[in-house]
This record gives structure tokens, C-alpha cells and sequence, in this order.
């Protein structure tokens, strides 16, 4: 939200200053287009990163606070040894996508800080596969460029 407000700031002062609409509407596309290649690199990133992962079976045990930063995350135990989750947990139907009596398949990094679960591993795989899409449609929509 915040983000906006300064976004929203800028724009009024530069009007004010007399910078012209098109180089605005440049800037902001800019500013979309760098959040997009970083939101790309961080989920190939995350990909690769799975891929050197190893297979376990773990129990959920519960939700929590992150250990680096604010956001909540699910915690499994695998091996007795409790582990975050990579990614914040979903904030809707714990009940139903967290179940404590069931077995999850979970990929604990090689480190062993932190695990990816199932929402974890489709997050990167679809991230990185459609990151990998939006390439390939930029090269060939913008060839000339």
C-alpha cells in the first residue's frame, strides 16, 4: 500500500514539475517490468533450488511465525527435527490443507533449514514454468526490439 502512495506522490510531483504523461506511463511500465524479471529470477531461484532437494515423509506440526521473516509459515517434522516451510503458509481453510493426522511429502533442503511442501514445490514448478513461457512469448512478440 505504501508503495502505492509513493508511486502516486511521484507521479503528482513530476506532472507538477512538468515531466511529460508519456514518460511517466514509460516509468511505471518499467517499474512493472522490473517487479516481473525479479518475481522470475526469484522463482527460478527457488526451482533450482528444489531440484537438489531430497524426499521425505513428515507429520504437520503447526503454524507459526517465520524464523526470517514476518510472515507465517507451516512446520513439519521429519526425523523427529522440526523444519519451516519455505514459503508463507495459505491464509484460508488450514484445517483442510494442513491436516495433522496425515502424511505429507515434503523436500528438505540440503542445508536443512527449511522444507518445500506440496504448495511450496507447485508455486516454484508453475513460476518457473511460466516464466520460462513469458520468454519465449516476449522474443517472439518483440523480435525487434
Amino acid at each position: 500500500m505504501e508503495i502505492i502512495l509513493v508511486i502516486l506522490v511521484v507521479s503528482v510531483l513530476a506532472v507538477i514539475l512538468g515531466v511529460k504523461l508519456v514518460w511517466l506511463l514509460f516509468g511505471f511500465a518499467a517499474l512493472i517490468g522490473l517487479a516481473f524479471a525479479v518475481s522470475m529470477i526469484l522463482l527460478t531461484v527457488f526451482f533450482v533450488r528444489l531440484l537438489f532437494t531430497k524426499k521425505h515423509t513428515a507429520s504437520f506440526s503447526r503454524i507459526d511465525k517465520s524464523p526470517r521473516s514476518k510472515f507465517n509459515v507451516a512446520y513439519y517434522i521429519v526425523d523427529g527435527t522440526e523444519y519451516p516451510n519455505i514459503f508463507p503458509e495459505e491464509g484460508f481453510l488450514q484445517n483442510k490443507l494442513y491436516p495433522s493426522d496425515k502424511k505429507h511429502t515434503v523436500f528438505l533442503t540440503r542445508n536443512k533449514k527449511y522444507v518445500y511442501d506440496k504448495f511450496a514445490c507447485t508455486t516454484c514448478t508453475i513460476g518457473f514454468l511460466l516464466s520460462i513461457a513469458s520468454i519465449i512469448a516476449g522474443i517472439l512478440i518483440f523480435p525487434n526490439v
